[in-house]
């Protein structure tokens, strides 16, 4: 009989708890990779998210990188391979995988020696970009992977109800100032008016 893994019922646990409709984007994920990294055993966990206007992947929250501190070219690499064909990946090495973009090793300083990448996916099948862990102190595994890709799929609820907040809070403001107006305008052309 197969034995379960709880690691991924935890992960969700703690994960949904910052997933609050009104809570800053910034801070929800910053606390998820801190949550997934920790998870996962792993020294580095990012999302990439990808830029339509420049064809890029960048850094959107990362336990160590700023915010838009790493672009790459959207076919570039392995969250680039990920991204491309949405489909999960495990690297045992990356320096011998000809999809590795050894480049971002070379700005950061960083040296990575194995990851797992997994697509981000939204509710209306539109890849959002990546989440990446780095440099897990053993190898990655299909349990890792389930908890990765459970982690992505929070990770795009929290970025579609971010969306879906602003859009009602800024349609609301707007209801508001033309309401305001409104009741001005028919206020000072005909003092005796009232709309309620």
């Amino acid at each position: 009989m197969k034995t379960i893994s709880q690691k991924p019922y935890r992960l969700a646990k703690e994960l949904s708890q910052l997933f609050v409709l009104d809570s800053q984007i910034d801070t929800v994920l910053s606390a998820s990779m801190y949550y997934l990294n920790d998870f996962m055993e792993s020294e580095r966990t990012s999302i990439f998210v990808y830029q339509p206007w420049n064809q890029e992947l960048t850094v959107f929250s990362s336990l160590d990188l700023k915010k838009h501190e790493i672009s790459i070219p959207k076919s570039s690499g392995v969250s680039g391979w990920v991204y491309d064909n949405l489909k999960p990946a495990i690297v045992d090495n990356v320096y011998e995988d000809s999809r590795f973009y050894s480049k971002i090793d070379e700005m950061t300083g960083f040296h990575t020696t194995n990851m797992i990448c997994t697509p981000i996916i939204d509710r209306n099948d539109r890849c959002l970009g990546t989440l990446q862990s780095l440099n897990k102190w053993g190898p990655f595994t299909s349990d890792d992977l389930e908890v990765m890709d459970l982690a992505a799929h929070m990770v795009a609820i929290s970025i579609g109800n971010s969306e879906r907040y602003n859009e009602i809070t800024n349609t609301t403001a707007f209801q508001k100032k033309i309401i305001n107006r409104f009741v001005g305008t028919a206020n000072n052309s005909n003092p005796t008016y009232s709309i309620w």
